[in-house]
């Protein structure tokens, strides 16, 4: 083959290379633009995705208090220093009552740690609510764990109840949400100290308080201000030697608390 005959085939080869990715690039542009577009979200604020399509929510398009509507303090065993809704007449110089009171601002003061109050987050709330869990809409378990996942993306603490309650009771969890409270950090803290007091071995909490807690401590101890000292690791040791003198422990559960221990102690 002469020098004038391989130029031809060179030139043939790349002639033929960029037909192909332009033609790549053509069907690409045609499909994109054939996809559904959620309208934008000063638009449409309210809305989710649900086969294929951007479903518009025609209620609860508002941004207001949503949430907490969860008083932490009736479902978590207080000690008798600590009066529900006495918490500002703690000793200050007290470090376990600082501590309580600490957890008493976090949950008054979501936002203080960053977040955004999403426009969304309403709308995807309304369609997670009641509380459902697995066994109870199994049918319909892939679409409540998508639109969990949704939630979860959003990062907006108002949504940190309804990720709790499903994650940690509703037996529908899914990695993102626990991604998503770790990521959200202390405004999560209060919504998960109530499952470091469960001893069901079988209730999901007892397996995604330590591992969200051992993380976010870890994270944010210094902005917790005590409450890593003198309430996680107290409850998580407790539990831990529970679990441990059980006749049949769960060894993940034993594990878990074990890692969350470490790494808080570290």
């Amino acid at each position: 083959m002469n020098a004038k005959t391989l130029i031809s085939a060179i030139c043939l080869l790349l002639a033929l290379c960029l037909a192909i990715y332009f033609y790549a690039e053509w069907q690409k542009a045609q499909f994109d633009a054939a996809l559904p577009v959620p309208p934008a979200a000063d638009e449409q604020p309210g809305g989710h995705w649900h086969d294929g399509e951007w479903h518009a929510d025609d209620a609860h398009n508002d941004t207001g208090d949503l949430i907490p509507s969860v008083d932490w303090q009736q479902h978590i065993e207080l000690p008798e220093l600590v009066k529900p809704g006495n918490l500002d007449e703690l000793d200050a110089d007290d470090p376990v009552a600082k501590a309580w009171a600490k957890l008493d601002y976090i949950m008054e003061n979501p936002f203080a740690w960053g977040g955004t109050a999403d426009p969304r987050t309403p709308g995807l709330v309304q369609q997670l609510t009641p509380i459902v869990d697995y066994l109870e809409s199994e049918a319909h378990a892939e679409e409540i764990g998508a639109l969990l996942d949704e939630l979860a993306y959003l990062r907006d603490p108002r949504s940190i109840e309804t990720l709790v309650a499903y994650q940690c009771g509703g037996n529908i969890g899914t990695a993102p949400v626990s991604e998503a409270l770790i990521a959200m950090g202390p405004p999560v803290v209060p919504y998960l100290i109530p499952y470091l007091d469960e001893e069901d071995d079988e209730a999901m909490g007892v397996y995604v308080a330590p591992h969200v807690l051992g993380h976010i401590g870890a994270r944010h101890r210094v902005e917790l201000d005590g409450i890593v000292k003198h309430i996680i690791l107290p409850k998580l040791e407790k539990q831990l030697g529970l679990a441990l003198t059980d006749p049949f422990p769960t060894e993940i559960r034993v594990r878990d608390l074990e890692e969350a221990i470490a790494r808080l102690k570290r």
